[in-house]
């Protein structure tokens, strides 16, 4: 019994010693296997891109020669040639050259010169070779042709396709795409990719490509490969792929033995070593759990985002509806609405002219009351046609000056004041505003001519104040009256559409859209407006407008 006791110590020892062992191998592997899925994943995506950009190369050079042999008349100059071949070799990054080979198999035409000019007047096959010219000629007319990769005359490892340019059944000359291998790799290959592993390429058996050097180190020391064939019109390459160390984790062998030494030593120390072990265990579960909740939590949330996208879309879709119907409404008013107007206008008119002598006066007042009907209804239509175009039809944003303003309404509105018996007090040196002139001036016009309106027949001493104040650094502009006032539960109502005062009733002017227009003329200029009010003292009308963006 006291042997046992004093050899638990051991035994114990061995136990969780032989764990840390078995924990220390499973993370080797454990890294092994991410190394082996990023290298997996990594030729993955260098197949896709090359097959990617091969394809679509191909397909560009089959455009080139449908185009340069679509054209009616023909047109087969070296002008049109190479016009073709700079736009087709700027799209489509990866050509290391695109030729013109007349039908006797000579180069003549080629882009870009500077690093073509080698391969002009050479010929691509033999002459005295006539039965492969004979094939070349009759049995690949409706076919492209790709060579193996060899020493291209531009330099470095290629090939060539040539794409027979057939015209009115003859052979007009052939289209000539060249690839270098090493210029396709580096388009698409990431500089991390060639960074973190070796990269080989072989057609066949023969290597066409490798980013590795004689004085660097063994890149199969790993024993790590993945092999991938990579398939493309005309090619099938075979890739390999191997991780360099710089992909292992950091530390190397030095670091896992002192990790394999620790755990042993803390193994020694039972209790404390089963705490810990069962602290880490715990610590690893909510680690994971954090992280699976994590990527939940980041999957819901991209789901979210695309259905909201979804939504904003259908939304910005219906709003684009709606635009064309207010439109189409607008054009509806402007024309159909006013057509009948315009009719009933004329048709009073020449009942006064051609039936005047049979026109009684109440008759007379009848049509007065026609004529004035259909007045305020092409009042009322205006401003509908206005109220619809603002914000939606802009004008162009000037900086002026309020005193220039007040001029410019003035020149409409002063034979009206003066009519009234109104006196207008304007303060001078008003600040410089940003906005549309003749919106705004249509702001000022409509609050000066209600104020005229309500300032009261039986008012001894009828006055409009127009001003600005400062409120916290921003310019608030005022026009005031000592007419009549407005209600307290009017302050909103009266900015909405079609509502008017009591008073604008009995007096029965207005159309009720004017201060509608006001406040949307405000708010699409990024300013507010509001009024303060007492009855038989009269109203203030305040407005906001926003400065010039800088």
């Amino acid at each position: 019994m006291l042997d046992l006791k004093k050899w638990a110590p051991f035994f114990a020892f061995l136990i969780f010693g032989s764990i840390t062992v078995l924990l220390w191998q499973n993370q080797n592997r454990h890294e092994r296997e991410l190394v082996l899925r990023h290298t997996e994943t990594s030729s993955e995506q260098i197949r896709i891109r090359i097959e990617g950009l091969m394809k679509a190369r191909m397909a560009s050079l089959e455009s080139l020669a449908e185009r340069w042999v679509e054209r009616v008349p023909p047109d087969f100059s070296k002008t049109r040639f190479l016009d073709f071949a700079k736009m087709f070799y700027s799209h489509y990054p990866g050509f290391m050259g695109i030729n013109w080979i007349d039908p006797t198999g000579v180069v003549r035409w080629v882009f870009p010169a500077n690093s073509n000019e080698r391969v002009i007047d050479t010929p691509i096959f033999e002459p005295q070779n006539f039965r492969a010219q004979k094939t070349f000629h009759i049995l690949h007319i409706d076919q492209s042709i790709v060579t193996s990769c060899v020493e291209l005359i531009q330099g470095g490892l290629g090939y060539n396709t040539f794409l027979p340019l057939a015209y009115s059944g003859k052979i007009q000359g052939y289209l000539n795409g060249v690839f270098q291998v090493k210029r396709i790799v580096d388009i698409c290959l990431a500089k991390d990719i060639l960074k973190d592993f070796w990269v080989r390429l072989y057609e066949a058996d023969q290597l066409i490509y490798t980013n590795e050097q004689q004085s660097d180190e063994n890149s199969e020391k790993n024993g790590l490969r993945i092999l991938r064939e990579i398939r493309f019109p005309g090619k099938i390459w075979k890739l390999d792929l191997s991780p360099k160390a710089r992909v292992y984790p950091s530390g190397g062998m030095v670091w896992k033995v002192s990790v394999l030494i620790f755990g042993l030593v803390v193994s020694a120390i039972l209790s404390l070593l089963l705490h810990l072990l069962l602290e880490r265990m715990q610590m690893y579960r909510e680690a994971r759990d954090q992280a699976l909740q994590e990527v939940r939590e980041r999957k819901r949330t991209e789901k979210t985002l695309i259905e909201n996208e979804k939504k904003l879309e259908a939304t910005l879709a219906e709003l684009a509806d709606k635009n064309t119907e207010l439109e189409t409404f607008v054009y509806t008013v402007s024309h159909d609405l006013k057509t009948p107007i315009v009719t009933i206008e004329g048709f009073i008119g020449a009942l006064r002219e051609d039936f005047g002598d049979l026109i009684d006066e109440k008759a007379e007042k009848y049509l007065n009351y026609m004529s004035d009907a259909s007045r305020r209804m092409e009042i009322l239509i205006n401003d509908l046609l206005y109220l619809s175009r603002i914000g939606r039809l802009p004008e162009r944003k000037i900086e002026f000056s309020f005193d220039d303003l007040m001029k410019k309404v003035l020149k409409t509105l002063q034979p009206y004041i003066d009519e009234s018996s109104v006196t207008l007090n304007v303060e001078k040196g008003l600040p410089l505003i940003y906005g549309e002139m003749e919106r705004l001036s249509q702001v000022l016009e409509n609050l000066l001519s209600n104020a005229v309106k309500y300032i009261g027949k039986e008012n001894p001493a009828p006055r409009i104040d127009v001003g600005a104040i400062d409120n916290g650094g921003q310019k608030v502009f005022f026009v005031r009256d000592n007419g009549i006032g407005i209600e307290k539960h009017y302050y909103q109502k009266i900015f909405e559409i079609f509502q008017r005062l009591p008073a604008g009733k009995k007096i029965g002017e207005g159309t009720g859209v004017g201060l509608t227009i006001i406040k949307r003329i405000i708010e699409h200029h990024g300013g507010k407006i509001w009024l303060e009010s007492e009855l038989g003292k009269g109203t203030t009308f305040f407005f906001t407008l926003k400065g010039k963006e800088t």
